[in-house]
C-alpha cells in the first residue's frame, strides 16, 4: 500500500488501496513475464548480473525487483537479488506447486481488464480471449498452463465425485485443455478411452503430457471448436468442465443439446462450473465480472444449468458439491 497520509480516518482510501495494489499487481506480474523468478533460481545475483540475465536495463530491473522485494517476494542482501521465501514457496522448479503460469495468465488478464469499461458500454468486449489468442497465441498458451496448475489442486476430488455409468468404456472432454481430468479418469478407470476437443493452442502441451503420463493409446486430441458441428455418439460421458460461463446462454443449450446427442442411453453429461447462488458471493461476482470482460458471458445459476440438460433430455439432475468454489451437475440420458 502507499502510506500518503498518518490520518487514521483516511485509512484505506482510493490512493493507498487502488493504486497501491494496482503498482504491486503490475509489479509482481511483470517480475514473472520478465523471468525474474526464473533467473534467480541459479542462485543470488547483483543488479548488473540480474538485469543481463533477464535482457532488460538496469533501472528498469531495479524498478520492479525492488517492489516485489519490497512485497517478500525477492531479497535483497548484501547488493545481491534472490528469490524471496514467497517465490521459494510458490514459484520455479522447486515448488510444490509452480504458479508462474497463474502469475503470466495475470499479466495477460490486465490487458484484458483494460478494456472493461468499454465492454459494458458496448455490452460485450471488442474481442474475445479466442480471437486474441488468434494473434497471440502465446497467451493462450500461459491460459492453458495456468488452467493446468489451477486444475492439478482440484483433480483428484473431482475425479473421486463423479458418478461414471455401468460399464463405461468412452469419455469426451470437451474443452479439455490441458488434459489432467481425462487423464486422472482413464488411470482411475482402466476400461475407460477418452477424446479430448479444444483449440490448438489449448491443446499445445497436451500430446507430451499425455504420452508422458503412458496414455497415449487411450486418450485422443482433437483440435478444433466444439461450439458447432457433429460430436460424434456413443460416448458413456461428456465432460463440460469449466467452460458454460465463457458462452451465452444459447451457445450452451446448444452444446449440451449436441452433447447429449452424442451419448448413448445411461450416458451422463457432466458439468463443473463455479454455480451462482441466490445471495451475492464475493468469488463467484469477480469470477463473473472476469468472464464478461473476457468473453462477454457470465457464471450461471444451477437452475439454468438444469434448464439445459433438462430440454435436451436428461433426467435426474443434481448437483454435487466439491471442496473448492465449483461443483459438479450431473444429468443423465
Amino acid at each position: 500500500m502507499f502510506n500518503t497520509t498518518t490520518d487514521a480516518e483516511l485509512t484505506g482510501n482510493p490512493i493507498d488501496e487502488v493504486i497501491g495494489s494496482t503498482i504491486h499487481y503490475a509489479a509482481l506480474t511483470s517480475a514473472a513475464k520478465l523471468g525474474i523468478f526464473t533467473a534467480l533460481e541459479e542462485g543470488p545475483k547483483t543488479l548488473d548480473e540480474l538485469a543481463a540475465s533477464i535482457g532488460a536495463s538496469t533501472d528498469g530491473t531495479r524498478a520492479v525487483a525492488d517492489v516485489v522485494a519490497v512485497l517478500g517476494w525477492l531479497a535483497l542482501e548484501d547488493g545481491r537479488y534472490r528469490n524471496g521465501p514467497l517465490a521459494e514457496r510458490w514459484l520455479g522448479k522447486g515448488a510444490e506447486y509452480d504458479f508462474t503460469p497463474a502469475l503470466l495468465w495475470a499479466y495477460e488478464l490486465t490487458n484484458v481488464m483494460w478494456d472493461l469499461p468499454q465492454a459494458v458500454r458496448d455490452g460485450k468486449p471488442a474481442q474475445s480471449l479466442w480471437e486474441r489468442w488468434a494473434d497471440k497465441p502465446e497467451a493462450g498458451r500461459d491460459f492453458s498452463a495456468y488452467m493446468r496448475i489451477k486444475s492439478r489442486l482440484t483433480v483428484q476430488s473431482i475425479v473421486d465425485a463423479v458418478p461414471v455409468p455401468d460399464g463405461a468404456r468412452r469419455l469426451l472432454d470437451l474443452g479439455g485443455s490441458h488434459g489432467l481430468h481425462s487423464m486422472a479418469m482413464c488411470e482411475r478407470h482402466p476400461e475407460l478411452s477418452a477424446t479430448i476437443v479444444d483449440l490448438p493452442e489449448a491443446l499445445a502441451d497436451t500430446g507430451s503430457a499425455i504420452e508422458k503420463a503412458g496414455l497415449a493409446d487411450r486418450i485422443s486430441l482433437q483440435r478444433g471448436s466444439f461450439l458447432s458441428g457433429d460430436l460424434g455418439t456413443g460416448y458413456d460421458i461428456v465432460f463440460l468442465f469449466e467452460i458454460v460461463h465463457n458462452h451465452t446462454d444459447e451457445e450452451n443449450r446448444d452444446l449440451i443439446a449436441r452433447a447429449a446427442q452424442a451419448l448413448r442411453p445411461g450416458g451422463r453429461i457432466v458439468v463443473l462450473e463455479d454455480v451462482r447462488g441466490e445471495q451475492l458471493d464475493a468469488h463467484n461476482a469477480a469470477f463473473s465480472l472476469a468472464m464478461y470482460a473476457c468473453s462477454g458471458d457470465r457464471t450461471y445459476s444451477l437452475p439454468e444449468i438444469s434448464g439445459w440438460l433438462n430440454d435436451a433430455g436428461l433426467s435426474g439432475v443434481e448437483r454435487i458439491a466439491l471442496p473448492s468454489s465449483v461443483s459438479l451437475v450431473v444429468g443423465t440420458k
